[in-house]
C-alpha cells in the first residue's frame, strides 16, 4: 500500500509541469448524474466553476438524490480542483478537496420523519475531456467524510464554459 501511495504522489507531482487550460477568471456551469453509495440512489446535480488562478478552480455544486427506502438526501459542496493536463490540451486529471453540507430526511410511515444535517469534508479526483472550446464532459469520484455517515459519490457530467 505504501508503494502504491508513493507512486501516485510521484505521478501527481510529475504532472505539475504540464499546464492545464483553465485560466484565472474563466467560468463554467454544468449538470451531472450522480450515484450515492450510502443512500444507494441516483441523483441529479448542478455546479458552477470559477478559475481562481491558472490550473486551480473553485466549484460550488448541489446534488439531489432520489428517494430510496423512505430516505431523501441532498448536499451542497464547495470544492477546489487542481487541473493537470494529460493529453493534447483536451484531457485533464484533477484531485479535489472541499467542504460538504448534507441534509438527510428519513420518513417512517405512521410515525413521521427525522431530519439530520451534517457538515463534512470532501476528497476525490476526476477526469475531464474538452469536446471543444465551450463543452466538456467529466467523470468524478468524491468521498464525503461525515462524522456519522460517509458517502462515496460518483458523477458523470457535462460543462459549458463561458
Amino acid at each position: 500500500m505504501k508503494k502504491i501511495l508513493t507512486l501516485i504522489c510521484a505521478f501527481v507531482l510529475g504532472m505539475g509541469a504540464v499546464h492545464a487550460q483553465v485560466h484565472q477568471g474563466e467560468t463554467a456551469a454544468g449538470v451531472n448524474l450522480v450515484y450515492g453509495s450510502e443512500i444507494e440512489s441516483l441523483g441529479i446535480g448542478a455546479r458552477f466553476q470559477y478559475g481562481v488562478i491558472d490550473q486551480l478552480r473553485a466549484e460550488v455544486g448541489f446534488n439531489y438524490f432520489f428517494e430510496h427506502n423512505h430516505t431523501t438526501w441532498w448536499d451542497v459542496n464547495v470544492n477546489a480542483h487542481y487541473l493537470l493536463g494529460l493529453w493534447n490540451q483536451q484531457l485533464y486529471f484533477y484531485p479535489l478537496v472541499g467542504l460538504n453540507y448534507t441534509m438527510t430526511k428519513v420518513k417512517t410511515p405512521g410515525v413521521g420523519s427525522d431530519e439530520e444535517n451534517h457538515v463534512g469534508l470532501n476528497v476525490g479526483a476526476g477526469v475531464e475531456y474538452e469536446l471543444n472550446e465551450h463543452f466538456g464532459v467529466n467523470l468524478e469520484y468524491r468521498h464525503t467524510i461525515i462524522r456519522k455517515v460517509d458517502q462515496g459519490v460518483i458523477g458523470l457530467g457535462v460543462n459549458y464554459k463561458f
